[in-house]
């Protein structure tokens, strides 16, 4: 049992995260159904403001599953995410990512929480795929999630991974561009950061969503991280409710 703990120490298995949250929790398999997908895990080592390595394993796992053409991640920080949604995403597939500049820390449309500053005031967006061969599948964006123009990509993306500010307001806006974002409103939205001993905006607003809005009831929580996800496809939850 020392070992299972220390394994899951070493991971960054979130299990003390989940106590107060109300979204319905799945194990990582019941997410996506019978799939069994070949992933690859770049740049393993954290630093602070990543996702663990479990959770950057279930963020793989869950684009390997889904097979994406057109990716968008809001929080691009230092990039490491967003080499590995390149890394796992099918030949020809692109990703865009948005980050706030440090230039704009002082101008965004709604507060942000402290941490989130911290992460913003950075030497690079994105440091981490720069030079590597994956960054041929990138384009980097600027900007306030809540000033951007996304209009462009409404309608043309298969995944999205909203890991921007944790603010309440930002997360409650930033999950409803990315429904926007969705094909045909078909596809899979991946939260970071569920959890209210963790985040509590992005609690607060990911289980208002469920509970109010159609579009929204089917997010779920995957067991022992905090990443939420909701997948409009007969394959995932909107047919599937474990």
């Amino acid at each position: 049992m020392q070992i299972k703990r220390i394994i899951k120490s070493f991971l960054g298995v979130k299990t003390d995260s989940q106590s107060a949250t109300k979204l319905p929790r799945v194990d990582l398999s019941a997410a996506v159904g019978n799939f069994n997908p070949e992933i690859k895990i770049l740049e393993p080592v954290s630093a602070t403001g990543n996702v663990t390595l479990h959770e950057l394993f279930s963020l793989n796992f869950l684009v390997a599953a889904c097979a994406p053409q057109v990716l968008f991640e809001i929080g691009t920080f230092d990039g490491r995410t967003t080499l590995n949604l390149a890394a796992n995403s099918p030949p020809g597939a692109r990703i865009f990512t948005l980050d706030l500049p440090a230039s704009d820390l002082n101008k965004t449309k709604f507060a942000l929480e402290d941490y989130d500053r911290s992460l913003v005031e950075k030497p690079q967006s994105g440091a981490r795929f720069q030079g590597r061969p994956e960054a041929k599948k990138i384009t980097q964006l600027l900007g306030d999630s809540a000033r951007f123009d996304f209009s462009p990509y409404f309608n043309s993306v298969d995944f999205v991974f909203v890991d921007g500010s944790h603010a309440y307001d930002y997360a409650l806006n930033d999950s409803r561009i990315a429904l926007k974002l969705l094909r045909n409103q078909k596809g899979m939205i991946v939260w970071h950061d569920y959890g209210h001993d963790c985040w509590p905006g992005v609690a607060r607003a990911l289980e208002e969503l469920s509970a109010s809005a159609p579009e929204f009831k089917d997010i779920r929580h995957i067991q022992d991280t905090t990443i939420a996800c909701l997948w409009l496809d007969a394959r995932g939850f909107s047919a599937k409710r474990p």
